[in-house]
């Protein structure tokens, strides 16, 4: 049994679904006194799944579209919380993956995986809500402030927003480079059909904000920003159903080898035209 699953290959074709658990890393928004991290998931719609298990190894391209992005809460002067900042990022990305099996039996199989994603922007914004509160500014963007902005010794005034846009699309590269590594489980419940469980660690290689937008940030315009460093990592958890073909690498080697002799017997048997021999019309050939 083991000799014959060691010449098995096998192809699987599906799809999944499952949700991320994003984590925005911020300099700027880690030091800044007037955000706290929230945490939570977010849905990832639909993926499909092409791959192929060889012995003990084995590959896989992943496309599927995903959303990204940490929610903040908006923290007034005494510590209390006034409203929401919400940074949501949708790519569609499309992963090639190497599996190395750390167990491979004939229907079961866990497996370290390690891919490497090309991602493009689908959607993406980053807003704030927050009721009248007064919150601790900068004080290299009490200038920028505008009029509503009531600025006090210990704080400022905040007006009611809901919903206000921070960042747009536009303010988002629309190019991403994803590395990801985690495990991956095969189970090969039926003959044809197998259901996977996939889970891996992402990180987002470039910044995903604009150097337009990064300027802005620098000269003090973004007022809810501390210039520093972003970058986007989540954890992608996922369920998948695919229809498999298992090819026995024994019985083509061997079908093409039964080929190769068959077209030399028949190039071998072929009769030359040097060595027919003919004898005249309407008489019988003379031997000796």
């Amino acid at each position: 049994m083991f000799t014959h699953a060691q010449a098995q290959q096998v192809i699987s074709a599906g799809i999944f679904t499952g949700f991320t658990v994003p984590y925005t890393f911020d300099g700027g928004i880690n030091k800044d006194i007037r955000f706290k991290p929230a945490y939570g998931i977010r849905f990832a719609p639909i993926g499909v799944h092409y791959g192929i298990d060889y012995d003990g190894f084995g590959w896989m391209v992943d496309p599927s579209i995903f959303s990204v992005g940490q929610k903040f809460h908006v923290i007034n002067i005494s510590g209390g919380q006034a409203g929401t900042r919400d940074i949501h990022l949708q790519y569609a990305q499309i992963p090639f993956s190497f599996k190395l099996h750390v167990i491979d039996l004939s229907f079961f199989k866990v497996s370290f995986v390690g891919s490497l994603a090309a991602g493009f922007l689908l959607d993406g914004n980053e807003t704030i809500s927050h009721g009248n509160s007064k919150l601790k500014f900068p004080s290299a963007v009490i200038g920028n402030l505008p009029p509503e902005y009531v600025v006090e010794y210990d704080g400022v005034l905040v007006p009611d927003l809901s919903d206000a846009v921070l960042l747009e699309k536009k303010d988002f590269e629309s190019f991403q480079l994803f590395g990801a590594a985690g495990f991956r489980s095969d189970w090969d419940l039926a003959e044809k059909w197998r259901v996977s469980f996939d889970m891996r660690m992402n990180y987002g290689i470039f910044e995903p904000r604009t150097s337009t937008y990064l300027d802005k940030v620098k000269n003090n315009q973004a007022i809810y920003d501390i210039s520093g460093t972003r970058k986007e990592l989540f954890v992608y958890l996922n369920l998948g159903v695919s229809r498999t073909l298992e090819i026995d690498r024994r019985e083509v080697e061997r079908k093409q080898k039964k080929k190769l002799q068959q077209r030399q017997i028949n190039k071998n048997s072929s009769p030359s035209r040097h060595s027919k021999q003919t004898g005249r019309k309407g008489k019988s050939p003379t031997y000796y």
